[in-house]
Formats: C-alpha cells, sequence, structure tokens
C-alpha cells in the first residue's frame, strides 16, 4: 500500500528546496479499468497527456545539454529548467522543474503503477511544490487540487480509447504523439496539382491519395519528421513505393529531405543538414554527455518533411515527452553518492545495455527463460562484459563515488524505423534524382554489408576493330541500357561504369546472382540481337560510401576483391566467391536449379593465401 508518507520517505525533500520554504504536497489514488500493460503507452507519452489534461503549449530550447521551457498560463510567464526525467518500465514515471519564473521554485512529479488483478492497475500521483511567496502560496493550495479532476479525466479517456479496441499510440523515439492543431496550410493544392505527374512516374494514386490525406489529417508534431517506414506501417502500403512517391515528391516541390545525425544512447537528433556533403565527421551529444563518429552505419537517419511552400510545420509540445521519445530505454534513474539502488525489474527475453549517462561503454544483459541467475549485481568489484539471467531479474546497484550516477538500462535492438543512408543509397530513384547529393570528400560512411557485382565486356579491343567506333559506341550503350534495366530489376543501383564495365550494389546475394543470370541469358552467343559478350563477378562484404568525382562511390576490400575475381572469369561465365557460395538463399537456389559449377582456387598474393572462387557457365 502506497501513502503520501511512503513517497517522502522514498523521495525525501531535499534540504536546498524546503530552506527556500514550506513544500505543497499533493497524493492521489486512481482504480483503473486497464493494465498497466495497456496504459503505459499513453501515460509516457506525456506531451499527449498534459494536452488531455488542459495544460498549455509549451516552448522547448536545448541549451548546454539542458532543457529550458516557458509557457503562458492564467496570465503568467512561467520558465523552467527541466530536470532530466527518470522511468522504469510498467513502474514509475517522474520528473521535476526548476523555475526561473512562475508560482513555485521547484515542482516535482511522481507517477506509480501497480497491478490490479489480472485486468485493473492503481494509478497513484504525487506532486510537490515549493511556492515562490506567500501570494503564489495560496494560488497554488487552490490550483493543484484541482488537476486531481484533471488526471481523472485523463485517465478515463485513455481508459474508454483502450476499452474501444482504439490501437495504441504508435511511438515515433524522436518525436512526440500529440493531437491535431489547426495546420498552417500555405498552398495545399500545390499536392493536388502534382498528383498527374505522380501518378506518370508509375506511383498508384491508391498510393498518393492515402499519403497525401494522411498529410492533411496529421499534426505537426507528426510531420514535423516523416519517417517512410512508420508511414508504411500505419497506412499499410509498400515501403518502397512511399519511397519513390517522397523523391519525386521532393523533386516536385512538397517535400524535402534532411540527414540528421542521431545520438546513439538516447537517439535524438542532433543536427539536420538539408546536404549529405556537410556532414561532420563527429557530433556531440550535451544531455547524454557524449561526442561521437557520425560515420557509423547507425548515425544518420534519412527523414522527409513538408515544403514549407506546401504547410508551415510546427512543434506542438505540451511536454518534454522524454520517456515516449526515447522508447528503448527502460529504465533511467539518478543515483546519489555512495547510495545504492535495487529494483525488480519488469523485462521479458531480449538483450539489453547497461550504462552509466556519460559513458560510452556498457554491460550486456541477455534475459532468458533458460538461464537460471536472477540477479544483476552492478557493483564497483563487477567487471562483467555479459551478464545472463532469467527474464525479470533483480537489478543492484551501488554507487561509490561521491558524485550522482545516472544509471540506464536499454534494448539493444536498433531503431526498426529508421531509414539509414546505406537503405537509400540501394535506390536508383535516389540516385537518378538526387545525383548532386555527394559524401564529404573527407568522409567515409560504413554502410553495411553490400552485394558487390561487375560486368565487363570480353574481348572489347578485337570488338571495336570489327564493329567500327560508331558501330562499337552503338552497341556499348545499349548494353549500357539493358544492364542497368536487369540490375533495377533486381532491386540493384548502378554504382558506376568505368570504361565499358559496371559496378553495381544489391542488398542481398541471391538478387545479385539471379541479376547476373539474365544479363548472362541476354548477352549469350544465341542472341543474335547483340554481338555483346560479358562476364560478370560477385562478392560480398562490408563496403565504405566514398566521394568520387562527386558522386557516391563505393570502396573497400569487398569492392577490390570483386573487381579481382574478374581475372578468372570468361565469356557468358559469372563467378563468385566463397562467401556468395555460402550464403543460405544462394545454396537453396543452386539445388532447385541443380546449377552446376566450377570450383576454382583463387591465389591472393596480397594477403599470402589462396581462396575459392565458384564459376558457372550460364
Amino acid at each position: 500500500m502506497i501513502d503520501l508518507n511512503t513517497i517522502l520517505q522514498k523521495y525525501p525533500w531535499e534540504e536546498t528546496w524546503k530552506s527556500k520554504g514550506k513544500p505543497i504536497d499533493c497524493f492521489w489514488e486512481f482504480d483503473l479499468t486497464v493494465t498497466r500493460e495497456e496504459i503505459w503507452p499513453y501515460l509516457i507519452d506525456t506531451s499527449s497527456f498534459n494536452k488531455r489534461i488542459g495544460l498549455p503549449k509549451f516552448q522547448y530550447e536545448e541549451k548546454d545539454g539542458k532543457l529550458i521551457g516557458k509557457t503562458k498560463q492564467a496570465g503568467f510567464h512561467l520558465e523552467w529548467v527541466e530536470v532530466p526525467w527518470e522511468w522504469e518500465y510498467l513502474k514509475e514515471v517522474g520528473n521535476a522543474r526548476i523555475y526561473q519564473k512562475g508560482f513555485a521554485h521547484y515542482i516535482r512529479l511522481k507517477i506509480i503503477l501497480e497491478p490490479l488483478g489480472e485486468s485493473r492497475c492503481k494509478v497513484y500521483v504525487y506532486l510537490g511544490a515549493i511556492p515562490r511567496n506567500f501570494f503564489t502560496r495560496k494560488i497554488l493550495n487552490i490550483a493543484l487540487p484541482k488537476l486531481k479532476e484533471s488526471f481523472q479525466s485523463g485517465f478515463d479517456q485513455i481508459t474508454q480509447e483502450i476499452k474501444r479496441g482504439k490501437p495504441k499510440i504508435q511511438f515515433n523515439p524522436t518525436k512526440e504523439v500529440s493531437f491535431i492543431p489547426d495546420a498552417q496550410w500555405i498552398h495545399p493544392e500545390k499536392l493536388n496539382q502534382q498528383i498527374p505527374i505522380l501518378t506518370q512516374k508509375g506511383i498508384s494514386k491508391d498510393t498518393i491519395s492515402k499519403v497525401f490525406d494522411w498529410i492533411k489529417t496529421s499534426s505537426d508534431n507528426t510531420l514535423d519528421r516523416i519517417r517512410i517506414k512508420q508511414v508504411s506501417r500505419i497506412l499499410d502500403i509498400d515501403p518502397d513505393e512511399i519511397l519513390y512517391l517522397f523523391l519525386h515528391g521532393c523533386r516536385l516541390g512538397i517535400f524535402t529531405l534532411s540527414w540528421d545525425i542521431v545520438c546513439p544512447h538516447c537517439r535524438g537528433v542532433r543536427t539536420s543538414l538539408t546536404k549529405l556533403g556537410d556532414m561532420p565527421s563527429k557530433d556531440q551529444c550535451d544531455v547524454c554527455e557524449i561526442d561521437f563518429d557520425t560515420t557509423g552505419v547507425n548515425s544518420i537517419e534519412v527523414t522527409f518533411h513538408i515544403h514549407p511552400s506546401v504547410r508551415i510545420v510546427e512543434k506542438q509540445l505540451y511536454c518534454a515527452a522524454e520517456p515516449a521519445t526515447k522508447q528503448h530505454i527502460l529504465l533511467t534513474k539518478k543515483i546519489g553518492g555512495k547510495k545504492s539502488f535495487s529494483s525488480h525489474l519488469l523485462i521479458g527475453s531480449g538483450v539489453y545495455r547497461l550504462r552509466k549517462k556519460g559513458e560510452k561503454k556498457y554491460t550486456l544483459v541477455e534475459s532468458k527463460q533458460s538461464h537460471n541467475q536472477t540477479d544483476i549485481l552492478w557493483l564497483p568489484e563487477t567487471n562483467e562484459e555479459e551478464i545472463k539471467v532469467s527474464p525479470k531479474p533483480n537489478l543492484v546497484f551501488e554507487n561509490d563515488s561521491d558524485q550522482d550516477v545516472t544509471i540506464v538500462l536499454e534494448e539493444r535492438s536498433e531503431d526498426q524505423d529508421s531509414l539509414r543512408p546505406t537503405e537509400i543509397f540501394n535506390y536508383q530513384e535516389f540516385r537518378d534524382l538526387f545525383s548532386e547529393e555527394a559524401i564529404a570528400t573527407n568522409l567515409q560512411l560504413d554502410i553495411g554489408v553490400k552485394t558487390i557485382l561487375f560486368t565487363d565486356i570480353v574481348g572489347s579491343t578485337k570488338f571495336y576493330e570489327t564493329e567500327g567506333d560508331h558501330g562499337a559506341f552503338l552497341q556499348v550503350r545499349e548494353h549500357f541500357i539493358k544492364t542497368n534495366q536487369i540490375i533495377q530489376n533486381f532491386r540493384g543501383v548502378v554504382v558506376k561504369t568505368i570504361g565499358d564495365a559496371v559496378m553495381a550494389s544489391f542488398s542481398s546475394p541471391l538478387q545479385a546472382l539471379k541479376a547476373a543470370k539474365e544479363m548472362q541469358e541476354w548477352f549469350h552467343p544465341e542472341n543474335q540481337h547483340t554481338p555483346v559478350r560479358i562476364r560478370i563477378s560477385i562478392h560480398t562484404g562490408n563496403c565504405l560510401a566514398v566521394n568520387l568525382n562527386s558522386n557516391i562511390d563505393y570502396f573497400g576490400n569487398t569492392v577490390n576483391y570483386t573487381a579481382k575475381i574478374q581475372s578468372v572469369t570468361g565469356s557468358g561465365e559469372i563467378a563468385f566467391s566463397e562467401t556468395i557460395f555460402r550464403d543460405r538463399d544462394i545454396r537453396e537456389y543452386l539445388r532447385q536449379g541443380e546449377i552446376k559449377l566450377k570450383k576454382l582456387d583463387f591465389p591472393l598474393p596480397w594477403a599470402d593465401r589462396t581462396d575459392f572462387v565458384y564459376i558457372w557457365k550460364v
């Protein structure tokens, strides 16, 4: 049983604040006919919740890692520093504000959840304030107790929505979920004006209609950063088609594209750029107290926005809403110097990371039913890099320093809604429509694993002699058109052409091999439509994206290795590496097609070893 005394014992007022005046403490209980699992997503979306209970819109500005909030309430201007939120998944949410202007010096909030049977829960709300003076004490003594009715109204609304079966709020880890404000349309007719052009580009009218209707009815918060994968899920439309729509829409002046540098810890946007070439090599997050490289696979996110000539989009904040914007974080708690913390974590099976705010190192926690250990002991003498425990473990942390320490438990999984540069580089439409985009000359972006394919015309010197320059040029041009078409049909992109050769990239080895097969069938000796004959090599591995001749090019050992395989490849053949051959989908494809291969030794003088290469004569 929790009461006001329990709260004040667990969270006593600091002498710093008590010295400024006697606290006002309010404590309320709410019995809800929903579970805490059901209400949690709504509760941590504090921006929407504050709107529900009638609080005014807030303005936030980040200064030196601190959030400065401003608003106007009952004719008074309020300004405060937002103390970082603390929360524990399904159990507790809390924050505080230090006011420079307003009725109080300091206000703090704690919301605690407890299960109440299988289908109910109890919510405890504690609100404490240190009034600024005698006059404001009287105001707060009247105003704060009235908030109980507002909280009850908010909980009733949420309960009704859950009971009606309304889908839970879909979170965007980088912004708040809110209500639809009055949209500031400038030229909404521009959307409809571009529909005929977009349909000519091959985008279905149904997709265009659904996306445009979503835009017309969405709040500024929703449209502040448009994430393609999230829109795809909401509208149940293929993400490729939505991406094509937005890419072409950028060229038609109804959307814009930005390259957002994302903090690896809080996943908040630190810098937003309109040009990839302006990307710095490093950035920093003052909130998380870290600096980080921007060249990692998950450091940059591609987002879209409504062009300001169509609609002005402004964020509608009713709270900093940190829990909702960082839903991958399941626990964040500040522990005082020489203090300890313990809790029964309500986490299920999965892999998590334990870290201290401001530190890049972390401890992996694997939660699995088969593990017997039930406690996570994070003590000064603990040096384990990985801890294996059963679900819902107990966490014990001891802070042996004299300074406050904030601990964080977060899911290790990456943000599934992010569109990364490595993905958008895979779309030929992006390369064609945004050909001016280039990486800064001093940067090398890690784009992860790519499957690289090289084609080359066999006997090109003799070919030019027999066909003549004019005839050879026409045939080579037709060869490029055909190879480009086939590469795109199998979801590949042409990275560049080198003389008579083509370098392409694919997301999967199987797509690359299927494209290679179709190319060899077209340029087969039995095809009298073209005298061109080619050889193809394929390899897969990690790549870097670099700036070469002001274009986005791929670089690294994977690219070099693929090019060198050409030396053992003949006309009409596809050569691929051991890595490709070992791919599960490739093995199944070869088995089903009863495809016979020739295995060759492939000496690597530069590495002092010999690999195997597999040759398929199509």
